[in-house]
């Protein structure tokens, strides 16, 4: 358990069952601008990371109360967070538009391979910030990675992102250079790495 300003919260390996849908809604919130290429509605945004999420890839922070405060995907060899498949696609958008979001989305490029692992997106609910919600979760990323063999945690951050590189820089990571991530009209990306 952590405590922080008042604050008390828990971080799970795997986002619990009864919070699965609370973990799609805060994730497409905090990060669904870059996970469509097309403007999504925020019910569809989230119904897809729903029927896409590998919840046991993730941490989460759950508050005293029950809530989900905060989220953290993992990806590593095996995978990520996000593991779309054609049918979650046509589940969600029905069969024609599912199917051309779904090709859409072989534009969108992942990472270089590598044997770190990868803080796949941190979203905290908004008024959990600045209470040490997502300094815990990356914690408990560090730790995982530990757990894991992996020699470093690593996190990829927008090159416009000033105020997230400047955070991850406190955090302790360090520049470990840039490369085109995302939709291929995004600028190259940051490459952030905390070794363990």
């Amino acid at each position: 358990m952590t405590a922080s300003r008042n604050a008390v919260f828990t971080i799970h390996r795997g986002v619990p069952t009864h919070l699965r849908g609370a973990a799609a809604r805060l994730y497409w919130r905090g990060l669904g601008g870059g996970l469509q290429p097309v403007p999504t509605h925020p019910r569809d945004g989230a119904a897809l990371i729903a029927a896409v999420m590998v919840a046991s890839r993730a941490l989460a922070a759950v508050s005293d109360r029950g809530t989900l405060v905060g989220i953290a995907g993992l990806r590593g060899a095996q995978g990520g967070f996000l593991s779309p498949a054609a049918a979650d696609f046509h589940q969600v958008f029905g069969g024609v538009r599912g199917g051309m979001r779904h090709l859409g989305s072989r534009l969108h490029r992942p990472g270089r391979e590598t044997p770190d692992l990868i803080l796949d997106g941190v979203a905290v609910r908004p008024h959990w910030r600045g209470r040490g919600v997502a300094r815990a979760l990356v914690a408990a990323a560090l730790q995982e990675a530990r757990d894991l063999g992996h020699p470093a945690l690593m996190a990829e951050v927008e090159a416009r992102n000033h105020a997230a590189l400047a955070a991850w820089l406190a955090l302790g990571f360090h520049h470990a250079g840039r490369q085109r991530l995302g939709w291929p009209w995004h600028p190259p990306a940051h490459v952030l790495r905390r070794v363990i």
